[in-house]
């Protein structure tokens, strides 16, 4: 199966205010203060932009970035709405394509899955997954679902979204995330304990869904001194697909699937 991964959130990618938060077992990780989101966008930029250390971030290009403000005046005008309508033009518009090659488009939820400076976000909730679905009724009109992308809002059931649209989720991002009471919230380690996602629940939906599609272990923390850059270190998304190996194993080994 060839699948085409994308989001449709506008100007930025996702979004974190500190890219290396201090964890209490001395690890770092991607981290959200919602009270630095406020109405100054380009502090925020400016801050991701001078901590890279020359590494390339997906969403956050300099020659992008220096056109923030021509950006935000170019959406002003377009309502929550009218970014649907967007969405549902360029589905419409691709679908014939991607049936001639077999490629199926899979789109990531937006993250934080809230409006952020004032821009609508759309793909925030199980409600608004099921009408971009139900909007272009294609089985090559899929979904990329990320769980710490839902996650990031408590009231989002990551498991009870899974076994809802199963049949069309051909990639499956699988990351943890830890909240806060004030509603800020920091990438945790991928196990179930460490976070608030879910991770277990998750896992055991996709299995009982017979889920086929492409997994991977989404995000992770910065461990054991790795330069690496934000939210994509080697070492812990590795410990990470070994956990969630470990816990499709023990979901096999629970219904007999594998022998004794």
């Amino acid at each position: 199966m060839k699948v085409v991964t994308y989001n449709f959130m506008p100007i930025f990618d996702w979004t974190r205010t500190d890219l290396f938060h201090p964890l209490e077992d001395g690890s770092t990780a991607l981290f959200y203060e919602k009270s630095r989101i406020q109405d100054d966008y380009r502090e925020m930029a400016d801050y991701i932009l001078n901590n890279l250390n020359g590494m390339t971030f997906p969403g956050w290009e300099p020659e992008r970035m220096a056109k923030l403000d021509e950006l935000f005046e170019a959406y002003r005008p377009v309502t929550k709405e009218k970014l649907w309508e967007n969405l549902k033009y360029f589905l419409e518009a691709v679908m014939p394509t991607c049936h001639e090659t077999g490629i199926k488009m899979a789109i990531h939820q937006d993250d934080p899955p809230w409006d952020i400076f004032g821009i609508p976000r759309l793909l925030c909730d199980k409600e608004s997954i099921g009408r971009f679905l139900h909007m272009v009724d294609d089985e090559y009109n899929c979904l990329c679902l990320c769980s710490g992308s839902l996650g990031a809002n408590p009231k989002n059931n990551v498991a009870d979204i899974v076994r809802a649209y199963c049949d069309r989720i051909a990639f499956a991002h699988i990351r943890n995330v830890r909240h806060y009471p004030n509603g800020d919230f920091t990438e945790a380690s991928h196990r179930d304990c460490d976070g608030d996602t879910g991770i277990l629940d998750i896992m055991k939906a996709y299995h009982d869904c017979g889920y086929t599609g492409y997994v991977r272990p989404d995000h992770g923390r910065h461990i054991w001194g790795e330069q690496c850059r934000p939210g994509y270190g080697l070492y812990d998304r590795a410990l990470g697909i070994m956990y969630l190996w470990g816990c499709w194993d023990m979901l096999e080994k629970t219904e007999g699937n594998i022998d004794k």
